[in-house]
């Protein structure tokens, strides 16, 4: 569970150090926070490999990462150890090794993760360039990120067809925001057709789906514009 203080997440050291405070004869009082109350940023640590590895698995007891994402977690540590402490020249092999280990592990493993993560945005109602997008910014690029949509296509019954995923994915966000042909106030439908397919632009949805849903007569029409099997 993370603490009110931000740098309980991102510092593997903070709980230890923070636990409790010394009293008098050495015994351990709680803090006493107030509104002037302010705690002094811990100094940055030298960089070692055991360091980088409690960074590493401190921040995956908490976050799912790709390996780009780890790699950047571990940069900026390094960055602000290097306003203090001199650089190792060694670094660079120690984060690979750790990387390397890491996936060894199985802690990191960038095909689950861009799979997982793009079924749940598909789910979400975001569109398969929206999914791309946010795959290529946690540093799933290539075949990885071909790889990922194929699978998420498959693993949501559609075998590779990553166009189905955007037909299915616009007929939910216009089903949950009430968008055209969900509207159920159907004399304003007309007047709101622009501002519904800039909704469904802004999400990355193309021209087709987004004329299909507001210009379908009724959802089993809508259905039929966008081959979209009854039992969905």
């Amino acid at each position: 569970m993370s603490s009110d203080d931000p740098s309980a997440d991102f510092d593997p050291d903070y709980a230890l150090a923070h636990a409790s405070e010394p009293g008098e004869a050495g015994e351990a009082r709680p803090h006493r926070g107030g509104r002037n109350s302010r705690r002094q940023p811990r100094k940055p640590r030298k960089i070692t490999p055991d360091y980088l590895r409690r960074v590493a698995l401190h921040y995956l007891d908490r976050y799912s990462a790709t390996e780009a994402s780890l790699r950047a977690v571990l940069h900026r540590r390094i960055r602000k150890s290097a306003t203090l402490h001199e650089p190792d020249p060694e670094i660079p092999a120690w984060v690979d090794a750790l990387l390397k280990d890491m996936k060894r592990l199985g802690f990191i493993n960038d095909d689950a993760f861009a799979q997982t993560r793009a079924v749940s945005l598909h789910r979400s109602g975001k569109s398969a360039r929206a999914i791309r997008q946010t795959l290529v910014g946690k540093g799933i690029r290539g075949e990885a990120l071909d790889r990922a949509m194929a699978a998420a296509a498959d693993e949501l019954g559609l075998g590779e067809d990553t166009r189905a995923m955007d037909r299915r994915a616009g007929m939910d966000f216009a089903r949950r925001r009430r968008l055209g042909v969900f509207n159920p106030l159907t004399e304003q439908r007309a007047e709101r057709r622009e501002k519904d397919m800039a909704a469904l632009a802004r999400r990355g949805f193309s021209y087709d789906i987004c004329t299909a849903v507001v210009d379908a007569h009724d959802e089993d029409d809508l259905r039929d514009r966008l081959d979209i099997d009854l039992d969905f």
